[in-house]
């Protein structure tokens, strides 16, 4: 008999847990780690890893979410279903943040108005992945990021839409877009 013992040393010895999913807003968290009690908007929330991910990356962050959760067509043709289902996950997942955590129902178009201008230090656009939405948005949200600000999104790499949109929208407001991990990109205001 041949029994073999494996141990993780650097699990037991540091507390280091390996990490085997990341999320799309991944790249973020360094940005926003040493921020003091920030602010900050995501647009598209679907079960909540960004948003979890983001809440845990600093103890002191104020997340707004802005879902419908509402049937849709995403940018590949696939039908989006079940989203009443994905919204319940959501709030079971992040009830333990109500208190720096808040959920708007709405779409993005009708909850732009909501947030007031050069309140935010980031906001993080991962809802509809089309070039026109992604223009919509942009053009919605940038004024509600602070000067100093991160202004972000995902699949910048995945979805041409996107990746023009985003383009576009860096060369209409003089800024050169950076990338980090998860195919996010974003620059500071």
């Amino acid at each position: 008999m041949n029994d073999v013992i494996v141990f993780n040393t650097e699990n037991q010895a540091f507390g280091i847990q390996q990490q085997s999913f990341k999320c799309s807003g991944y790249g973020l968290g360094a940005l926003i780690k040493d921020l003091k009690n920030p602010r900050a908007i995501e647009i598209g929330c679907d079960i909540g890893d960004t948003a979890n991910f983001l809440l845990d990356s600093n103890p002191t962050l104020n997340l707004t979410s802005v879902d419908p959760y509402m049937e849709y067509q995403d940018w590949n043709g696939r039908m989006m279903n079940e989203r009443e289902e994905m919204c319940k996950r959501m709030n079971d997942r992040l009830k333990g943040y109500s208190n720096r955590f808040t959920h708007i129902r709405k779409t993005s178009d009708d909850a732009s108005g909501l947030f007031g201008d050069g309140e935010y230090d980031l906001v993080f656009i991962d809802g509809l992945h089309t070039y026109e939405q992604l223009t919509i948005d942009c053009a919605n949200y940038y004024s509600k990021v602070k000067p100093g600000g991160i202004f972000a999104g995902h699949d910048f790499t995945a979805i041409e839409g996107v990746n023009r949109a985003a383009k576009e929208f860096a060369a209409k407001v003089g800024k050169e877009i950076l990338t980090t991990e998860c195919d996010v990109w974003y620059w500071i205001k």
